[in-house]
């Protein structure tokens, strides 16, 4: 594909959370599409309130100025976000602006967190960046990802490779367009 960095942010830093398999699970399909990404994952940043500056925060800030979008997985906690999530996500304003943003909700429930894919379309919007469609709803998260660390479901790669090629288009012409 291109040169691109998009960077996976992992939203929630709960013990035993199944959102992390399908978090490696896009790493590594994005990998095969030759994007260069990493995982952020909240778990690392230890917020407490807005406005803290937890150890390794610098280090946050330097991916998000370099990175060219974003891919977000969590899970839907209680019809919307875990708090870590926005807690870092309002760390730094200013690194998304202009930025795609592929969205990647997770639920046990049969909706697959499409309430969450709300708010953070809402979210994201309001620090600039361009929410893509489709958005990725994983539903029935136990059984999401496949023994070889793959999505199970041939449908659910599918989704999520035409999110990747939303993220990667939005990628270059937003990077294009910042730097005209």
């Amino acid at each position: 594909m291109s040169d691109l960095f998009i960077p996976t942010l992992l939203g929630t830093a709960r013990k035993g959370r199944r959102s992390a398999a399908i978090a490696e699970a896009l790493i590594d399909l994005m990998k095969q599409r030759s994007l260069m990404t990493d995982l952020i994952d909240v778990a690392d940043y230890r917020l407490t309130a807005t406005g803290d500056d937890a150890a390794g925060l610098d280090r946050y800030r330097e991916l998000m100025a370099a990175a060219d979008g974003l891919v977000i997985v969590a899970p839907e906690y209680n019809h919307g976000y875990p708090g870590e999530l926005k807690l870092l996500l309002d760390s730094d304003f200013s690194a998304y602006a202009r930025k795609p943003v592929g969205l990647v909700t997770v639920s046990s429930g049969r909706i697959g967190g499409a309430r969450l894919a709300e708010q953070l379309r809402l979210l994201t919007t309001a620090l600039r960046m361009v929410p893509v469609s489709p958005a990725l709803h994983v539903v029935d998260a136990e059984q999401a990802v496949a023994e070889d660390g793959r999505l199970a479901s041939p449908s659910l790669e599918q989704v999520a490779i035409d999110m990747l090629d939303e993220v990667v288009w939005f990628a270059e012409a937003l990077a294009h367009a910042r730097a005209a």
